[in-house]
C-alpha cells in the first residue's frame, strides 16, 4: 500500500535553443545525474559563458535535495532548436516530453530553465494534469541585465512588427525624394516628419487609430469640397500673377516664363486637393493607414514629378537646355513614376485579389 502511495518526481532542465547539442554535441534527452553532470562539463568547457551550464548545475542541486528527503526522483534534460520560434523546436520539445512522461510517469516536476523563453513550454506540462513548479537559473550578476534584455527583446519586437513596413516606406520614399528633387526633397521630409511628430504630441494619431480598428463614425466632415475652394483660389492668383509677369516677346518665350511662374501655384494647389483628399481617406475610410500613405505619398510625388517636367518644359522653351537633355529629363521622370507605380501597386493588387478568396 505503502508503494502504490509513492510520487514520482521529475526534475526537467530545459535547453529550448539546444546549446548542448549546437555546442557540446550532445543529443538529448539526457538522462539521469551522471550523464547530466557530464554534460554540463562538456558545455562548460564549450562555452564557459553558457547560462545553460547554470540551469544543468541547478537541475542537479534540486534532484539532490529530493534524493536526500527520500523522493522518488528523475533527472532529464531536453533541447529545442535554435530558432525557438519554429514549429520544429516545438514539436522536437513536444516528443521529448511524451517520451519522458511515459517513461517516468511523475506527479510533480521541477521545470529548470536559464530564461523566459524556455518557460512557454509550462501550458503544454500543466495539460498532461501534472503540477509543475518553475526554477529559473540565472547567474546572479546578470539577473537584472538578462531581465532587462528580455524586456527591451520584447519592446523591440513588437515595435518592429507595428512600425517596420511604415518605416522603410518612408525611409524609400524619402531617398527618392532626395535623389529627384534634391533639396527641396528633404523640406518635404522635415516637413512630413515634423506633422507625425506634432499628431503624435497632440494625440491626434493615436485617437484617429483606436476609432479606425473599431471602425466608430468621425464627428469631422468631409474636407475636400474646402480644401478645392482654396486650391481654385490659389489657382486664380497663379494664374493672374503668371500672365501679368510673362514678357509677350515671342510666343515660345511667354509660354515659357508663365510656366515657369505659375509652376508653384499650381504644385501649390495641387498639394492642397491631394491633403483634403488625403485627411478625408484617413477618416472615413476602412483602408489601411499604411496603403493609404503609400497612395497619397506616391500622389505628392507624381505632383513634384509634374513640377520637374514643367519647369523642364519651361526651360527649354526659353532656350536655356537643349532639346536632347529635354527628352533625357522626360523620359527619366516617366520611368521613375512608372517604376515607383509598379513597386507599390503590385503589392496591393495581390493583396486585393487575397482579400477577394
Amino acid at each position: 500500500m505503502q508503494k502504490e502511495n509513492v510520487k514520482n518526481y521529475l526534475v526537467l532542465i530545459v535547453d529550448i535553443d539546444d546549446d548542448v547539442g549546437r555546442k557540446a554535441g550532445l543529443k538529448t534527452p539526457i538522462l539521469g545525474r551522471e550523464e547530466n553532470i557530464k554534460a554540463l562539463i562538456k558545455l562548460g568547457l564549450a562555452d564557459p559563458g553558457d547560462s545553460d551550464v547554470n540551469a544543468i548545475l541547478g537541475g542537479v542541486k534540486i534532484y539532490d535535495e529530493l534524493k536526500a528527503s527520500g523522493k522518488d526522483v528523475e533527472i532529464a534534460t531536453i533541447s529545442g532548436d535554435v530558432d525557438v520560434e519554429s514549429e520544429k523546436c516545438a514539436l522536437r520539445v513536444k516528443e521529448q516530453i511524451d517520451f519522458l512522461t511515459y517513461l517516468y510517469n511523475p506527479d510533480f516536476i521541477y521545470l529548470v530553465s536559464d530564461g523566459k523563453e524556455d518557460e512557454m513550454i509550462l501550458k503544454y506540462l500543466e495539460s498532461k494534469n501534472i503540477f509543475v513548479w518553475k526554477k529559473r537559473i540565472i547567474v546572479k550578476q546578470s539577473e537584472t541585465l538578462e531581465s532587462t534584455y528580455y524586456l527591451i527583446q520584447e519592446f523591440i519586437k513588437k515595435t518592429m512588427e507595428e512600425y517596420i513596413p511604415l518605416i522603410l516606406t518612408f525611409i524609400g520614399f524619402s531617398l527618392l525624394l532626395y535623389a529627384v528633387f534634391a533639396d527641396i526633397g528633404w523640406r518635404i521630409v522635415v516637413g512630413l516628419i515634423g506633422l507625425y511628430i506634432l499628431s503624435e504630441g497632440v494625440g491626434v494619431r493615436k485617437t484617429l487609430m483606436e476609432k479606425m480598428k473599431k471602425k466608430e463614425e468621425f464627428s469631422v466632415g468631409r474636407v475636400f469640397p474646402i480644401s478645392a475652394i482654396i486650391a481654385v483660389f490659389v489657382l486664380i492668383i497663379g494664374l493672374t500673377y503668371s500672365i501679368s509677369s510673362s514678357r509677350l516677346t515671342s510666343p515660345n518665350e511667354f509660354i515659357g516664363e508663365f510656366l515657369l511662374h505659375f509652376v508653384n501655384s499650381l504644385v501649390l494647389s495641387l498639394i492642397i486637393l491631394t491633403v483634403g483628399k488625403f485627411v478625408d481617406t484617413v477618416i472615413h475610410s476602412e483602408e489601411g493607414i499604411l496603403e493609404i500613405f503609400k497612395k497619397y505619398f506616391f500622389y505628392l510625388i507624381c505632383i513634384f514629378v509634374a513640377r520637374e517636367l514643367i519647369i523642364t518644359g519651361g526651360n527649354y522653351l526659353l532656350g536655356n537646355i537643349g532639346f536632347i537633355s529635354f527628352v533625357v529629363y522626360i523620359i527619366i521622370y516617366i520611368s521613375i513614376t512608372i517604376i515607383l507605380s509598379v513597386i507599390l501597386f503590385t503589392k496591393s493588387n495581390k493583396n486585393n485579389k487575397k482579400d477577394t478568396q
